[in-house]
């Protein structure tokens, strides 16, 4: 992967991805990743360290860097000295979703929206910088679906105290030591409807509709 100057703003060209997406590993769909999600956001393998690779883009979908998470082992590479932006909050930009999930991973990001359910990522439990971002967006209502530990429980207290005061958070408590991508479609729509989430309703919003429209 390229060296990341870190002294100035500096973006990828996206045909860099064009050496990880021309093969679907079978950890992909391990992890709950439809071949529409795959496809939509890009999702690659890089067979010199055998990872599975995620682009990263900022808000004005300008590529910023790569991640990278190893199919063998919980192996996962973040470059050095970055400042965090909001997974895929890009795309919740693009089709104007006002109702967003909130995990620590992209791996659980990504399951929500093989779910249909509209999700950013914070690369972890959430940063002062993620939180300024997401204050000025648009969003009306978070959905915080943090890991289903103590640093998961700590994320979503921090987030609830500094996310802005005029949203609606709803905080999903996730079973002792799962998270998001542990639970299949059935027993997390259940565990919605256990916080008075309509799981159903979000998933055929227009916003949604729209997405899967126009990103065939």
């Amino acid at each position: 992967l390229p060296e990341i100057n870190l002294t100035k703003k500096e973006y990828l060209d996206e045909s860099i991805l064009d050496n990880f997406v021309s093969y679907k590993h079978p950890y992909m769909y391990k992890r709950r990743l439809t071949d529409f999600i795959i496809d939509t956001f890009k999702i690659g393998y890089n067979r010199a360290n055998q990872c599975i690779v995620f682009p990263v883009w900022d808000v004005n979908n300008k590529l910023l860097f790569l991640t990278q998470r190893s199919v063998k082992t919980k192996f996962f590479i973040l470059p050095e000295g970055i400042e965090k932006p909001v997974y895929l909050l890009n795309y919740i930009y693009k089709y104007g979703f006002d109702t967003v999930f909130v995990t620590e991973s992209q791996i659980n990001c990504l399951t929500c929206w093989s779910y249909h359910l509209p999700s950013v990522a914070l690369f972890g439990t959430g940063s002062k910088e993620q939180l300024d971002i997401l204050n000025k967006s648009h969003i009306r209502h978070y959905i915080l679906c943090f890991d289903g530990d103590n640093a998961g429980r700590k994320g979503a207290e921090r987030f609830k105290r500094y996310i802005r005061s005029d949203v609606l958070v709803t905080d999903i408590l996730l079973p002792k030591g799962k998270d998001v991508n542990d639970l299949d479609p059935f027993e997390f729509y259940n565990l919605l409807n256990d916080h008075e989430i309509d799981g159903a309703k979000l998933a055929n919003s227009e916003q949604m509709k729209k997405f899967y429209l126009n990103s065939n």
